[in-house]
């Protein structure tokens, strides 16, 4: 080896170790870093989460090594959110964004926890955070206009709104923002106009009518305030935009209460088809509850999917016989199906698993009518009358039972009984008018007069005024 090299080589040697040490030091002080960001295990959660605590378990130990798994860490921090885990969510989120700073979903969703804390002020720099690193998103712009609205910053959240309504127009959800800062700065027409803009663009979001009745008495107009009353849908309450984010998080539930719950929400807004792939994993993971099976059942009912919702109550039924609840849901669903014969072996099964059941013995009147038992329908409908005398639709089929036997006096005599005891009873009224007509009971043009008073069943009344004037030839 040359002699000059040699020297130089030596000189080296020291700088190559002081390096290694430096980017040993370096790693080792990332490493001490992740042990103060790495969250911590939650406690167990045992049978109420089937399978969460195993996968955990398995993210908690890839955790542990080091360099970070941040597959692993996504995972962990995302079955936290989704089932409740909110400290150890939150502290998974922090460690994400100091790992992974160019992803918007993490300043995202922890301001979604911090916000149902009532921390806003930790809240707002997250949000906007997530609205400058993904501008594109109008959920971003979205979250950040409420957040400023609770925050009594109606211009910055106009300014939030707007930005949301540029990436999507006519977004509903940003037009009601709008208003609300409209009404809230004492800018009327300009909120009636942005309100008037989103039920139109959407007829069945409840919260624009709902509200756009409150600027109509703010204007002085109480009949357009009446009008706009109402077109409200549902309860009227004002739901949140969906948040795509927060919708992909229903995979990490492991918890079939929550999502049977967060699934019995949205049905009752009417958001039917966005309840269903809760209460299907809710299925899955607990495949033995009845209440996942029925709930399941009635979502896709309501959706008109009536083939696909009777295996669901049917199972159901299996697995809760004596759920007097889940037995009626699946005899109006067996009737909807016109199987009749199906229903009324339900009904039957009914008599055996809930015998004091009225429901289950009026419905078996109705079936023992259907089939010509008339006598085994009558005693049902008298027993029905007599452990619910305040309903009227057992004794008015036990009225037309006996009319259609020759048994005439009697079936008055239920019909004179009934009215006696609910005299504004539409179906007893329309009873006796129809049974008046057809034997010129002097008493019909009173019966008439009643049943218009209710102002009820419209199109059988019309019916019944052109047959009282066919066969008494004036009108009462």
């Amino acid at each position: 080896m040359n002699r000059s090299v040699k020297p130089l080589l030596f000189s080296l040697v020291p700088l190559a170790i002081a390096a290694g040490g430096w980017f040993a030091w370096q790693n080792g002080a990332t490493a001490r870093q992740w042990e103060q960001l790495r969250p911590p295990t939650p406690a167990l959660a045992g049978a109420t989460s089937p399978g969460l605590d195993v996968r955990l378990a398995a993210c908690a130990l890839r955790l542990a090594r080091w360099p970070v798994d941040r597959v692993a860490l996504v995972e962990f921090t995302l079955l936290c959110h989704a089932n409740g885990l909110l400290p150890e969510a939150i502290r998974g989120y922090q460690a994400l964004i100091a790992l992974d700073p160019t992803e918007a979903r993490w300043p995202h969703s922890l301001a979604a926890i911090l916000s149902g804390y009532g921390r806003m002020e930790e809240a707002l720099p997250l949000l906007q955070k997530a609205a400058a690193l993904a501008p594109g998103q109008p959920i971003v712009w979205l979250r950040l206009g409420e957040a400023r609205l609770k925050n009594n910053q109606p211009a910055e959240a106009a300014a939030a709104f707007q930005e949301a309504l540029q990436r999507k127009p006519a977004e509903i959800h940003a037009l009601f923002g709008l208003a609300r800062c409209d009404l809230q700065a004492g800018r009327l027409t300009a909120a009636r106009s942005r309100l008037q803009e989103a039920a139109a663009a959407d007829p069945d979001f409840p919260g624009a009518p709902s509200l756009l009745a409150t600027v109509f008495e703010r204007l002085g107009n109480p009949a357009a305030a009446q009008a706009a009353r109402l077109r409200v849908r549902g309860d009227g309450h004002y739901t949140e935009a969906p948040d795509p984010w927060a919708v992909e998080l229903v995979a990490y539930c492991h918890h079939p209460y929550t999502l049977l719950v967060a699934a019995s929400a949205l049905s009752s807004d009417g958001n039917n088809r966005q309840a269903l792939p809760l209460l299907e994993r809710a299925v899955a993971l607990d495949p033995r509850d009845a209440r996942l099976h029925r709930q399941l059942g009635n979502a896709l009912a309501r959706l008109g999917d009536l083939p696909a919702a009777r295996p669901r109550l049917e199972q159901a039924l299996a697995l809760d016989p004596a759920n007097e609840k889940i037995r009626t849901d699946l005899i109006n669903l067996l009737k909807g199906l016109k199987d009749v014969p199906a229903a009324d072996e339900i009904v039957r099964a009914g008599l055996v698993t809930n015998p004091s059941s009225t429901a289950f013995r009026f419905e078996a009147g109705l079936a023992a009518a259907r089939q010509g038992h008339t006598e085994e329908a009558i005693g049902f409908f008298t027993e029905v009358w007599k452990q619910q005398p305040d309903q009227t639709a057992a004794p008015c089929e036990l009225a037309a039972l006996y009319f259609a036997s020759g048994r005439a006096g009697t079936g008055q005599a239920v019909l004179e009984q009934i009215l006696a005891d609910h005299p504004d009873d539409p179906a007893t009224l329309t009873l006796l008018v129809r049974r008046g007509i057809e034997v010129r009971d002097a008493r019909t043009g009173d019966w008439l007069r009643r049943a218009q008073a209710t102002g009820k069943s419209l199109p059988t009344l019309a019916e019944l005024r052109q047959a009282y004037l066919v066969r008494f030839g004036t009108m009462p």
